[in-house]
């Protein structure tokens, strides 16, 4: 703690009010895995945590301040104005170099399959191979919100989340996105290098839903029926699972 008895220990709902102002990214570069950072005063100074006096900066960009190469003056401008906000979105890479990536979506994991899920005919994930020798294979894929609004895409590795979400936390080697207050929508963690985990989901893709919760996976059909999946693999299929 400081001198003023404040612990380092930011409180989750001013983490959160950190993150929406400044869009879920670094501040100055827009990157996706952050750091909490005093801005004004410095933590050393500060009688309490406040959202407003607190930035979100990748690691690189909080040791380029911690280190004196680049001001606090900076950090400020770009409060005012964070990146993601600019440009729309939240971004960072998924590290898939172990080979044929691994999808576990609830209670199905599904193996080597270059379109693990698709809908009505279209791919709701899929996995290229390296377009050169000794790259990582390539994924890509889409979650929506339970109302369909799309919440965070992947493309060929790299996620994007929108600054639109209510709230995006990145943290512990896990991407959870929340729709409002108490309301998780996805919890995405990645096991690096082969393997992403969908370990909570409440998804809407056009007229089906998706429910997602540990090794459980239910998919609701527009008649009311439904199908349950737990601990079930598709492993060398063209198409894993096809609604």
């Amino acid at each position: 703690m400081n001198k003023h008895g404040l612990t380092r220990t930011i409180p989750a709902d001013i983490k959160r009010d950190v993150r929406q102002r400044c869009g879920f990214g670094c501040v100055v570069c827009g990157l996706g895995i952050v750091q909490y950072e005093h801005v004004e005063p410095e933590f050393s100074e500060a009688e309490r945590h406040e959202a407003d006096k607190i930035a979100l900066l990748c690691p690189q960009c909080h040791a380029k301040v911690t280190t004196g190469f680049w001001s606090k003056e900076k950090i400020k401008q770009a409060m005012q104005n964070p990146i993601c906000k600019q440009r729309g979105f939240t971004k960072e890479v998924f590290d898939f170099c172990g080979g044929h990536p691994a999808l576990q979506f609830g209670g199905m994991l599904l193996r080597n399959c270059p379109i693990p899920i698709e809908v009505g005919g279209q791919p709701l994930f899929k996995i290229e191979k390296a377009e050169v020798e000794g790259a990582p294979f390539r994924l890509s894929g889409i979650f929506c919100d339970s109302t369909g609004k799309i919440s965070l895409q992947i493309l060929e590795n790299e996620w994007i989340a929108s600054p639109a979400n209510w709230d995006v936390e990145v943290s512990g080697g896990a991407i959870t996105i929340r729709e409002a207050h108490g309301k998780i929508h996805l919890t995405l963690r990645v096991e690096p290098p082969e393997r992403l985990i969908v370990e909570r989901l409440e998804m809407r893709i056009g007229n089906l839903g998706f429910e997602a919760d540990g090794d459980h996976l239910r998919v609701k059909f527009p008649n009311g029926g439904y199908g349950d999946f737990t601990r079930c693999g598709a492993d060398n299929c063209m198409v894993g699972m096809s609604f």
